[in-house]
């Protein structure tokens, strides 16, 4: 009973860290089992080399690629394409040039997306931003560790979100990620989830009790 009261206390103080950053700020899950979520792979026109932003055939994704961002000397972010441009990936890929610095913008709130990626050479750090319109609702991250093989990535958030800001941090400058993408929904909640919730629930409680 101790112990049990103890884990609960522990998810009560995250939860409350996690309220005291943000009113808002999202429980970001991030899994790389396919089977946890029900995925709509978008499609992209075939595209050359460019600025303009790449809409998906359905509308539902816009990719915007960064211009000009960097974290170092010389390691910015170029046009794009969306093409079979390595063969790595199954069918057309979206290619960057430089860092792969770009924004992905959904026609409506979402509460999941994941993608397809392969890197092809050095190991690199993507920060991911969510955005509910002006809003910041929540961040995470990831590292890439499997060279030139396909892998999957998506992420639940707790809170919705229209735009996911994706930035790479390698240190050089490195144009070796492929991407495809898909739009998604989570199959059942995390059980990470169901224990942010659970936790929120406790600070609540604890919050009318010292009103009381």
């Amino acid at each position: 009973m101790e112990v049990s009261m103890f884990k609960f206390v522990k998810v009560i103080l995250a939860a409350a860290l996690l309220m005291s950053a943000s009113s808002v700020s999202a429980a970001v899950i991030i899994s790389t089992d396919a089977s946890d979520f029900n995925l709509t792979s978008e499609t992209f026109p075939n595209t050359g080399f460019t600025n303009s932003n790449i809409v998906s055939v359905s509308g539902n994704i816009t990719l915007d690629n960064a211009v000009g961002v960097g974290t170092g000397v010389g390691d910015f972010t170029g046009t794009a394409a969306y093409t079979n441009f390595t063969g790595a990936l199954s069918g057309d890929e979206y290619v960057l040039n430089g860092d792969e610095n770009f924004d992905l913008i959904f026609s409506s709130q979402q509460t999941a997306f994941a993608m397809d990626y392969v890197d092809a050479s050095i190991a690199s750090t993507f920060n991911l931003t969510f955005f509910d319109g002006a809003s910041n609702v929540g961040s995470t991250s990831f590292v890439t560790s499997s060279f030139g093989t396909a892998e999957f990535i998506g992420f639940i958030s707790s809170v919705a979100f229209d735009r996911v800001e994706i930035r790479e941090d390698d240190g050089t400058g490195n144009s070796d990620e492929f991407f495809q993408f898909h739009t998604a929904e989570a199959v059942s909640e995390p059980g990470s989830l169901a224990v942010f919730g659970l936790g929120l629930l406790g600070l609540g409680y604890i919050r009318r009790r010292k009103a009381a």
